[in-house]
């Protein structure tokens, strides 16, 4: 007897623990409560047997959007299979109104078959647990000087993407915080965290309720929202009239250089390629504020070779008279061998040709290099052009990106565009 009252109080004191603890009867579908809470206590007495209760209590106590998945776990009609050989089995799941909770079947007795015939079924709250391990994540992800995502989260949110953008409102932002290095070397490195959170407060207001924000380096920003051209363009004015307005103590204004790429802005659905040519755009603009400022020559020649590092190739090439001139070039790739011609049209065909592209990208290549491919291409109203194909490097084929973008004095009589070459696998 006092075997039995030692026993009983174990399982009693070990109830006590969990949320809900109760012994099931498979074969005969009954249950045995030793501990129930709250709603789960209200389900079980009106009960009419094991299976109806499970179903009845997961209903009650589980979130809507996990609910399946609860009631999967729980089935008391396959459980029998699905522990056989088994100990004991585990789930979390998240309560509706007693937060997260992990769900675990025992066996404790088998049949010859090694099916179990009693079970224990316990529920125990993880709440706070989950509470430390989401603070934990979200530190681990979180810029610190800024509270955006980081690089890390950075890396994660692609891989959710599977590197694939679907969405027709996708749309992808480079961005790049201005003079950092002045600020930092003139006024301060207090000064220079002002100027990059001032630019994640712009960020944060116009951008930010779109999507997601990323500061991916020292002044490196990236911003994946979800937005139609119109209110595209709405965000936009509103992130530079943001920009012009902002101020702060230790340093009187902000300049942010952006660029971005709508998913209808090209045919490209790789995010990593299209955060490429988001990219591209920004070095634009970020060489544009330079020369607009003329004031700082090391800035621009700065933003200058920041260009010629990301490209290897930069021309700008006019269709109408098949001409083009160099403005980044290394002289090894003027020469016949590689097809180098004084037209533009001769050059991009034999550059193909002369064995610089991969034969299995060559179609492909002189089918978007073709100047009446181009000319076509522009006046349908597109905004760039993006061909991706392998470049002969002394025997090494590497993936290599050529874009073309309309220059400000594009017209149809005048068709000149600029073209840039990456080496991706740099």
């Amino acid at each position: 007897m006092a075997d039995e009252i030692t026993q009983l109080s174990v399982l009693q004191s070990i109830a006590d623990v969990f949320y809900s603890m109760h012994l099931i009867n498979l074969k005969e579908n009954t249950v045995q409560v030793y501990s129930a809470r709250n709603q789960v206590k209200d389900v079980v007495t009106h009960a009419d047997g094991a299976d109806k209760m499970m179903s009845q209590v997961m209903a009650v106590t589980i979130r809507e959007e996990q609910l399946d998945e609860a009631l999967s776990f729980t089935d008391l009609t396959t459980l029998a299979d699905r522990m056989q050989g088994k100990k004991i089995i585990s789930k979390e799941l998240h309560g509706s109104n007693i937060g997260w909770i992990v769900a675990s079947f025992i066996v404790v007795d088998a049949d010859e078959d090694g099916k179990p015939v009693h079970v224990i079924c316990t529920t125990r709250s993880i709440e706070k647990e989950k509470q430390k391990e989401e603070k934990l994540l979200s530190e681990s992800n979180t810029d610190e000087l800024t509270g955006f995502f980081n690089r890390r989260a950075y890396e994660d949110n692609i891989k959710e993407y599977n590197d694939t953008a679907t969405e027709e409102d996708f749309v992808y932002i480079s961005l790049d915080v201005n003079e950092l290095k002045v600020v930092n070397d003139t006024l301060g490195h207090a000064a220079g965290d002002e100027l990059l959170q001032g630019a994640a407060e712009c960020m944060r207001r116009c951008i930010g309720p779109y999507g997601r924000l990323f500061r991916t380096g020292g002044d490196e920003f990236a911003a994946i929202i979800f937005a139609s051209k119109e209110k595209l363009d709405f965000i936009l004015n509103d992130f530079r009239e943001a920009i012009l307005n902002w101020s702060g103590k230790l340093v009187d204004s902000v300049s942010i250089a952006f660029g971005y790429i709508t998913l209808k802005d090209t045919d490209e659905r790789s995010v990593r390629k299209i955060a490429e040519l988001a990219e591209a755009k920004m070095y634009e603009d970020k060489t544009r504020h330079y020369q607009q400022k003329g004031v700082n020559r090391r800035g621009q020649k700065e933003a200058h070779s920041a260009l010629c590092e990301l490209y290897t190739k930069i021309l700008k090439i006019n269709l109408t008279d098949d001409s083009y001139q160099i403005v980044n070039m290394d002289l090894g790739e003027q020469i016949a061998e590689k097809g180098f011609s004084d037209k533009i049209s001769t050059w991009l065909h034999d550059f193909g040709t002369s064995g610089q592209v991969h034969k299995d990208d060559l179609d492909e290549y002189l089918k978007h290099t073709d100047s009446e491919y181009i000319k076509k291409y522009f006046a349908e109203g597109k905004t760039s052009l993006h061909i991706f194909y392998r470049r002969n490097y002394d025997g090494v084929y590497k993936q290599v990106m050529m874009e073309m973008i309309p220059a400000k004095d594009y017209a149809d009589d005048n068709q000149s565009f600029y073209l840039y070459v990456k080496d991706i696998d740099r």
